[in-house]
């Protein structure tokens, strides 16, 4: 027969009790935060599994921004350009018009007008900001990127953005590819001031008038200019304003492409923002499925955590009933 002392009964009974104490405050934890992980402890690889979702969520979150952000700026650009092809094409069909012998320079005069205003459009719309930055500026987005003359004062740079992983898309175009032809009309022709370096010493940026069309003059390579739309529209109002049909027929086929180079611009940026919009879509299914089984990781079950807790209470409830049986028991109990 095996004694048992006072000492391993105590000790048998604060193990019990605390152990019991222990599994229901764990419960208690859980079923205040209604979370079946509360430490590492509990689930090791559940845990890693919920850290990595909650690192890709977060990751995805911030795409989405970006993708947001991609969006406003390509629905501004798209929008200025639609504003622009809707610009020279009016210009067109006045040149179309007026190029017919049948008006008169007095009516000429007065759409000369009408050019010159839709000159002016034009480079409110090459200046057009989005809150206090310009979107056609290039990377030099704080600076506007066209003067009154209709110099290039921006870069060739176009912003690109992060709108999932590894996948980058730009959401600008610069000034110069939707202002500017990209043909030179003469850059094969030699400088005519190449044989007379005394005569070109004199023609210097600062002595001479800068045109919009105008690149400087170089005598070792040759002299170009590149056509650009507010050229092909300040030539078409001086054409009209000298009552010369034959120069404003001369101006149709530059604003044909100008109007072709918008066309192809604009579905060029249509075609980025149907990208990011399927992104979007794409992200927002990743982002469900994320939550859902994160959620499975880490919430608990109501029911399940209810009836655990109960069972517990129970289960503390009868430790402490027998505790107090056993520690009231003495030699005196029996000799009575």
């Amino acid at each position: 027969m095996t004694r048992v002392s006072d000492n391993s009964s105590g000790a048998s009974i604060s193990y019990s009790i605390n152990k019991s104490k222990e599994k229901l405050e764990d419960l208690q934890i859980k079923g205040s935060s209604l979370k079946r992980i509360t430490r590492p402890s509990d689930d090791p690889l559940g845990n890693i599994e919920a850290m990595a979702l909650t690192s890709s969520a977060s990751d995805n979150s911030q795409f989405l921004r970006n993708a947001d952000f991609a969006l406003v700026h390509l629905s501004a650009t798209e929008k200025s350009l639609e504003q622009l092809s809707e610009l020279v094409s009016r210009a067109k069909d006045i040149a179309i018009a007026q190029s017919s012998d049948f008006y008169g320079a007095d009516i000429r005069k007065n759409v000369a007008n009408e050019v010159h205003q839709l000159r002016n459009q034009a480079l409110s719309i090459a200046n057009q900001r989005l809150g206090n930055r310009y979107i056609f500026s290039g990377y030099n987005t704080l600076k506007p990127p066209f003067t009154i003359e209709g110099q290039y004062q921006g870069d060739l740079g176009h912003i690109n953005a992060e709108i999932s992983k590894d996948y980058f898309v730009p959401i600008n175009l610069n000034g110069a590819e939707i202002f500017f032809s990209s043909d030179s009309i003469s850059s094969k022709k030699e400088s005519p001031l190449k044989n007379f370096p005394e005569l070109n010493k004199q023609i210097t940026p600062e002595n001479t008038r800068t045109l919009a069309s105008q690149k400087e003059i170089d005598p070792n390579e040759g002299w170009s200019n590149r056509d650009n739309i507010f050229s092909q529209l300040s030539n078409l109002s001086a054409a009209l304003e000298n009552n010369d049909p034959e120069f404003v027929r001369t101006t149709l086929d530059r604003l044909d492409g100008s109007l072709s180079r918008l066309v192809t611009l604009r579905t060029q940026v249509g075609s980025i923002a149907s990208n990011v919009e399927h992104s979007v879509s794409k992200l927002d299914s990743e982002v469900g499925y994320q939550a859902e089984r994160r959620s499975k990781l880490l919430d608990a079950d109501v029911a399940e955590l209810y009836s655990d807790i109960v069972k517990q209470q129970h289960v503390l409830k009868t430790a402490y009933q027998s505790s107090k049986t056993l520690m009231n028991q003495s030699l005196l109990d029996f000799i009575r």
